[in-house]
């Protein structure tokens, strides 16, 4: 017995996991509530009804009964009944098969797609991001049903996991790259001054030391760029004058600036409301856009700092210089991590290549927006920044 009831038991868990069997015995189970309703209503309505429809048939056909004992009224109407029980069990046994049929068609039209995604589920978690499913319906036309929207959602988390993925292995592959400049840099050092090659001269060790600070600050950039993706970036926002700013900039700036010959202009319009920033993070934009455009505009060239208001609610910031300018198919780019339109310009000034990446996050995190814009190579490029006015405003 107990045997018994535990393969019964293995057969219940087994419907139970299984989509198809579940929607049959749904099925079943209405077919036999509506079975057992309608034997309920023959043996407890029927005889009240059939007793009271023969009556009004005898009082309008009083000539129709005469004759006929009593006594056959009953086997009459039990007769009756077992045909209504026998049309029932027939009903009941064709509705289950009814029922077994439509279920292998829903299990065909609605389990297989669920099937479907399950599989590719268990791809894609294995590694395989370019998994998809079929799609039934078309979006644009909006005739997707439910497990149509379910399918093409599918596909689309499936893609930006393939687009997260490659931009997983871009990253270690371009992190890779650019720790092996300064490691080689400083492996070739040491081990010169371990044969005997580089003289153990302060000049010498100088140069270690440039390429270990050129390694640690691109480590706190990564480290940066990872916090403020993370949403770990806290603002301590104030009211922040437009001629405060300026003056803060032009004081660090102005001595490079005039080392090098180029002129650093600044332009603020009179109406220019008060921003309501993060003080130090913003001057570390503007301090990298214009360390950018000292570093590519040659001597004699112009970089021009301009604040001017963009209606009501913001105040447009301008980094505008005359320098190498940026080809129009890389503008789209520029700020993406580790992106160089130069790489050997850009590693021989010794940036880290995540300069703009940081300048982007920190101004998506003031509620603003920051692109560039150039004519192209050798005409000079604009950096402009958009950023909320103070609260007061």
């Amino acid at each position: 017995m107990k045997a018994k009831h535990g393969i019964l038991a293995r057969i219940w868990r087994a419907l139970q996991r299984r989509l198809g069997a579940k929607l049959f015995l749904s099925y079943l189970a209405i077919i036999l509530v509506g079975s057992l309703t309608l034997w309920w209503a023959t043996q407890w309505v029927a005889p009240a009804a059939f007793e009271r429809h023969m009556g009004a048939m005898m009082r309008a056909m009083p000539g129709m009964m005469r004759g006929m004992d009593p006594s056959h009224m009953g086997n009459f109407f039990e007769s009756f009944r077992g045909a209504m029980n026998e049309a029932l069990l027939w009903a009941t046994g064709l509705s289950v098969l009814t029922a077994a049929v439509v279920s292998w068609f829903v299990t065909r039209q609605v389990v297989a797609p669920i099937q479907a995604l399950s599989q590719a589920s268990q791809r894609i978690a294995q590694g395989h991001y370019d998994e998809r499913v079929a799609v039934s319906g078309d979006l644009d036309e909006g005739v997707l049903d439910e497990l149509g929207e379910l399918a093409w959602n599918f596909n689309r988390m499936a893609a930006q996991l393939a687009q997260v993925e490659e931009a997983r292995r871009q990253w270690l592959a371009d992190l890779s790259h650019e720790m092996r400049t300064p490691l080689a840099s400083i492996r070739a050092y040491v081990e010169g001054l371990i044969d005997g090659v580089l003289p153990s001269e302060p000049q010498v060790f100088a140069q270690i030391l440039d390429e270990v600070r050129r390694l640690q600050r691109f480590v706190d950039d990564l480290r940066e760029v990872s916090r403020m993706e993370a949403g770990a970036l806290q603002l301590h926002r104030e009211e922040i004058p437009p001629q405060e700013l300026i003056e803060s900039l032009v004081r660090r700036f102005q001595p490079a600036y005039q080392e090098k010959g180029v002129d650093l202009h600044t332009e603020i319009a009179p109406e220019t409301p008060a921003l309501w920033v993060d003080r130090e993070r913003l001057l570390q934009v503007l301090s990298n856009l214009l360390d950018n455009a000292l570093r590519y505009t040659p001597s004699g060239g112009r970089v021009t700092l301009r604040m001017a208001p963009e209606g009501e609610k913001w105040v447009r910031i301008e980094v505008q210089d005359t320098g190498v300018g940026i080809p129009p198919e890389h503008l789209p780019h520029i700020f993406k991590r580790f992106y160089r339109v130069e790489p050997s310009r850009s590693r021989a000034h010794g940036g880290s290549g995540l300069g703009l990446t940081i300048a982007r996050l920190l101004v998506e995190a003031h509620g603003g927006q920051i692109w560039a814009e150039s004519p192209g190579k050798n005409r000079g490029s604009t950096f402009i920044i958009r950023l909320p006015v103070s609260k007061k405003k």
